[in-house]
């Protein structure tokens, strides 16, 4: 019998209702059991007994002891976490049926049906492969602070993903059944009973492990897997008898990461951190690929009079014969008849001398490539039709990706602190006050200082990061860490600092230097900033250096946490046709990095829908994005799952870049006519509420911020600097966090409705209709609109000890919110929210009845902690864990 997704939900829930009874006894059961049921009351408007069933949820909430409502939060937290993998187990499921039914090109966004969409609409083979030629995305693993969960919960869950998926794949025998139900059960036990918040704040080496282990078990498998989908994909829907390898395609995916590179605001961060974090990433290679080669001993002992001769396997073995030669007797002797078997032994020897930096190993991984490729080689022509293309593809594929050091590590600081190091050498206190045009020109002069010269903590701290730069260069290889982001850039002096800090390092040849434009003053002075840059002859050869491409990472968080989401948005899109432009006229290309959250509020989003709604002007499809926290798990917990997204993402880029190349979109003259004045608007509205002298203080009294900031989810503070807590201070994430917990969620979409109540109804459509950054903004908003609740927001208002304050900013909120969700109908021509997707409007509304009680919960916690109760406190910042998974968002 096929399984389904309530049925699997109902497996879970049975089997977590006996552990709830069997660990915390009936009294535990029957609370979980009367608030569940009050909250499924309080949604139902038929019954007429919300308001009843409200004040009943508050009143449990209120009369449980902390111990029994801890284990409460727990329930509810452990069954939405069960769900969550229920229901990406469905998502897999799903994505087999449809191919089942109508094949590979039946799958949406899947890239054999881009690649057929392509050929439908007039694409030749030859402008496919172009536009691909063009796609060069890179995923960069981030380690800010929203993912919630532990990496023992991690991985227990996953074990619970993989017994969904046995029974999913492998119609178990009744014994099989028995074994797997009695593994789900100890699985979910394991769950609630272990320690599920952390005790202490985690390292930034912790969360360096946490990443990697996508990469580890996840990524190694899929890419090989996704490029030979590609590769499936042109071959099945171009024909002409001609096969593609998939080798031969230029890889359009890699890997990058910040954890162990990212100083901005984390003091944790240093030069052995660095340097511990690149060791990993090789370990993780050159074990995985020493595994590769072990496996491959058996298919690849091919006696030689079954093996012609072949020039590139013979140059191959003189190759390692030349580079370990005291290896070349015990080769010949082991494996005399089986030149294959005798070049692997090289391979493996070579290889575990990479991973100990020994001579005789590899220098470049394409040295390893040219190895596997010549075995290859030799196989197809000895006539081999499977063992060429089998786990020896594999390998190469693999190898062609992640290199030797797995992702790349960009490093990144903040332009003050370069500012204050470069003031210091130059010995001048008023450097960081001086215009950017003085600073450029005070450059010149600045010299690095002699060696046991007396400097402050922070300037020993910057220059020992590029000395430590340089030598990881030379151990790891260049390709190991390359990128330099400079947080805060402002002016071309902040750019050019660190291309100088470079230069006397020796080092700008080897080094992209990024700014990250996230302010709104930054977005909007792309065009004087860029321009600078490409106007200063050495930073214009130093591009030339590294290929012509300049690199800028857009940042949405603090732009958004400035400006509202609307006009944060807008001034992105604008950055990158602006910087377009600028880089064109200097014959350069960019590379936009994009520094997207999970939520709306930070740039999230479907990333094929955003991909598909940029300009193709403005998208050259070498492109970088974020993959941050809990968006991490959701791209790439499974291998189907991380497949899909890859697939997605270069098939998006793909489908832009061609239509780019070959079939340009029309204008949108709506855009540059309307989006500016909604910009204007929004930001407006959004700031006279964030302006307001009772936002910060209701802030962090009416959300869960005292709790998030206590939380040990992340090696960096939720601020920046010291003293009382300020919008400017705060860090967006926790910004954004702390509405999604009081369910509000303002960030994704205050001073939208105000905006949009200043176009008339034929203007406001027709540019839903034709601009697909805007209806892809709409949509988006839409989603946060549907997860908002405002009653349950009032209860956190309630919170608020200021009465007048409380009331002014909660009835802004209402009142924006009235309009936001009137105009966004308006716009769509829809009666209710999310009319047009019935399945997440309904996922939405089954989820809320379980999530109400964690917010009443969490509210009572809150008001305990208030009084000094810790053990409440304790339910409040649990009570975190549990919302942000039953809204599967946190910021």
């Amino acid at each position: 019998m096929e399984r389904t997704l309530p049925g699997d939900v109902r497996l879970l829930g049975d089997t977590l209702g006996d552990v709830l009874r069997h660990h915390g006894g009936e009294p535990l059961f029957d609370a979980v059991e009367r608030m569940r049921r009050a909250a499924k009351e309080a949604r139902d408007e038929a019954n007429g007994r919300g308001a009843d069933a409200r004040r009943e949820l508050a009143a449990i909430a209120a009369s449980l002891p902390s111990e029994r409502a801890l284990d409460v939060v727990r329930a509810f937290t452990l069954y939405f976490q069960l769900v969550n993998q229920a229901e990406d187990v469905q998502r897999a499921r799903e994505l087999r049926r449809r191919e089942r039914l109508g094949g590979p090109t039946r799958v949406a966004e899947s890239l054999p049906n881009v690649v057929h969409e392509l050929k439908a609409r007039g694409a030749t083979r030859e402008e496919v492969l172009a536009a691909l030629g063009d796609v060069r995305l890179g995923f960069v693993f981030t380690a800010h602070p929203t993912e919630a969960r532990r990496r023992t919960t991690e991985r227990l869950l996953a074990d619970v993903r993989e017994v969904l998926e046995r029974f999913d794949r492998t119609s178990p025998t009744p014994t099989a059944d028995r074994q797997l139900t009695r593994r789900l059960r100890a699985t979910v036990e394991a769950l609630w009973e272990h320690a599920s918040e952390r005790g202490e704040r985690p390292t930034v080496l912790d969360e360096v492990k946490t990443g990697v282990w996508y990469l580890r078990n996840v990524l190694l498998d899929v890419v090989p897997r996704m490029r030979r989908e590609l590769a499936y994909a042109l071959e099945s829907t171009f024909g002409e008898g001609e096969a593609v390898d998939p080798a031969t395609l230029a890889p359009p995916i890699y890997f990058g990461s910040w954890m162990g590179g990212d100083r901005d605001g984390n003091p944790f961060v240093d030069d052995a951190t660095l340097e511990r974090t690149l060791e990993i990433h090789r370990f993780i290679c050159i074990d995985r690929y020493l595994a590769d080669v072990d496996a491959l001993v058996d298919p690849l002992a091919i006696a030689s009079r079954h093996l012609p001769a072949h020039p590139a396997l013979d140059a191959a073995l003189a190759r390692a014969e030349a580079a370990v030669p005291e290896l070349a007797g015990q080769a010949a002797r082991r494996n005399p008849d089986e030149p294959l078997r005798r070049l692997l032994t090289f391979v493996r020897d070579r290889l575990e001398r990479t991973g100990r930096f020994a001579a005789g190993g590899y220098a470049h991984p394409e040295d390893l490539v040219d190895d596997l490729m010549a075995m290859r080689e030799a196989l197809v022509a000895a006539g081999a039709t499977a063992l060429p293309h089998d786990a020896l593809l594999d390998l190469v594929l693999r190898v062609q990706v992640f290199g030797f050091h797995l992702a790349a590590l960009d490093l990144r600081e903040d332009s003050e602190v370069h500012r204050a190091v470069v003031a210091e050498l130059l010995a001048d206190p008023s450097y960081p006050e001086r215009s950017p045009s003085e600073r450029v020109a005070a450059l010149a002069k600045l010299r690095l200082p002699p060696r046991r010269a007396p400097l402050s903590p922070e300037a020993k701290r910057c220059l020992s990061l590029f000395d430590t730069l340089g030598r990881c260069q030379a151990r790891f290889g260049r390709e190991a860490v390359q990128t330099y982001i400079i947080s805060m850039t402002e002016s071309e002096a902040d750019v050019l600092e660190v291309y100088r800090l470079l230069e006397l390092h020796g080092l700008a040849d080897h080094v992209d230097v990024v700014p990250l434009f996230e302010t709104r003053e930054a977005l909007e002075a792309t065009v004087p900033i860029l321009s600078a840059m490409m106007r200063n002859a050495g930073y214009r050869e130093h591009v030339r250096r590294r290929g012509e491409v300049q690199e800028l990472l857009v940042g949405y968080s603090d732009s958004m946490r400035q400006n509202g989401v609307l006009a944060s948005r807008i001034l992105v899109l604008e950055t990158q046709r602006a910087a377009t432009r600028v880089c064109a006229s200097h014959g350069v290309s960019l590379r936009v990095f994009h520094g997207r959250g999970g939520s709306t509020s930070r740039g999230g989003g479907p990333t094929y829908r955003a991909l598909r709604a940029l300009p193709p002007e403005a998208f050259s499809g070498d492109a970088k994005l974020t993959e941050q926290g809990e968006v991490r798990s959701f791209h790439f917990a499974s291998p189907d799952l991380a497949e899909r997204y890859l697939e997605q993402t270069v098939g998006a880029a793909l489908h832009t870049r061609w239509e780019a190349r070959s079939a340009p979109r029309p204008e949108v003259p709506e855009e540059s006519a309307l989006l500016p004045g909604l910009a204007d608007v929004s930001t407006r509205a959004y700031r006279a509420l964030v302006e307001d002298e009772a936002l910060v203080p209701y802030f962090a009294s009416a959300t869960p911020f005292p709790v998030i900031a206590q939380l040990n989810i992340a090696s960096r503070p939720s601020k920046r600097g010291g003293g009382a807590l300020t919008l400017a201070r705060l860090r967006a994430i926790p910004w954004v966090f702390s509405w999604s917990q009081q369910r509000s969620v303002i960030t994704g979409w205050y001073g939208v409705g105000t905006a949009l109540e200043t176009l008339d109804t034929v203007s406001l459509r027709g540019l839903y209709e034709r601009s697909a950054f805007f209806r892809d903004l709409l949509d988006n908003v839409e989603m946060t609109l549907a997860k908002s609740d405002l009653d349950i927001a009032a209860r956190y208002a309630a919170l608020c000890d200021d009465p007048v304050g409380r009331e002014r900013i909660a009835g802004a909120v209402e009142a924006e919110h009235r309009r936001t969700v009137e105009q966004v109908l308006r716009a769509t021509r829809a009666g209710e929210i999310l009319a047009g997707d019935e399945v997440i409007r309904s996922a939405i509304e089954l989820r809320n009845p379980y999530v109400d009680p964690l917010s009443y919960l969490q509210i009572e916690g809150l008001r305990r902690m208030r009084e000094g109760d810790e053990a409440w406190a304790q339910v409040a910042r649990l009570a975190v864990q549990g919302v942000a998974a039953g809204l599967r968002n946190t910021g």
